[in-house]
């Protein structure tokens, strides 16, 4: 009898820990891949400024992974609820209204990162926020010009509305942000090629043979 109540206790916890159950954890959307053209910029101070506002009472959070660039990183600050430091994995959650990585560099030609965001959206509220912005370390604004309708100049913004990539608005060129598919599309795509490939093998072994 113990060893049948072990058992089921056992394939339980199994269970929990392969749907996810067992534990607390976030789900994110699918990732961004961003990539910031800074050769315009190159050589010259600046702070990245990673910015998540808060404007509902859903949790959401952002993390920031494979960072890379040819600048060289200088200090960083934060406000709000931040967890990681660059180059490293980096978590902005919304602990306050306004949650902020301020990442002191002297630009290269380019920075890029790969960007994960929850999809926590309540209905018919202000979603929370997520912006980039390339800023001067003496004065706080941006560098660069945007078309950022805020007027704050950001190169670009998403707002977490609970839809799978969220709502991306690009305000400057030098900004690229691009969804990354599902391994599922992928693995199709992949397999549509190879089938494109096989056919055109075939169609052309039936032509030297006639």
């Amino acid at each position: 009898m113990k060893k049948n109540v072990r058992r089921i206790l056992g394939l339980m916890a199994f269970f929990l820990a392969m749907t996810g159950l067992g534990e607390v954890s976030k789900v994110y959307a699918l990732p961004y891949q961003v990539n910031i053209d800074t050769s315009s910029l190159f050589g010259t101070p600046a702070d990245i400024a990673f910015d998540l506002v808060s404007n509902d009472s859903v949790s959401n959070s952002v993390l920031i992974t494979n960072f890379a660039t040819d600048g060289i990183l200088g200090l960083s600050s934060t406000s709000g609820g931040v967890s990681g430091s660059l180059p490293g994995d980096v978590t902005l959650s919304d602990a306050a209204f306004f949650n902020e990585l301020l990442q002191g560099i002297t630009l290269g030609n380019s920075l890029s990162f790969l960007l994960e965001l929850t999809e926590s959206a309540p209905l018919g509220l202000t979603p929370d926020q997520f912006s980039l912005f390339l800023l001067n370390p003496l004065t706080g604004f941006s560098l660069v010009a945007t078309s950022d309708p805020t007027g704050a100049d950001a190169l670009f913004a998403i707002d977490i509305t609970g839809a799978p990539f969220g709502e991306l608005s690009t305000y400057h060129s030098m900004a690229q942000a691009a969804p990354i598919p599902e391994p599922s599309t992928l693995f199709l795509l992949g397999s549509g090629l190879l089938g494109l490939y096989r056919f055109h093998r075939r169609a052309g072994k039936v032509c030297s043979i006639g």
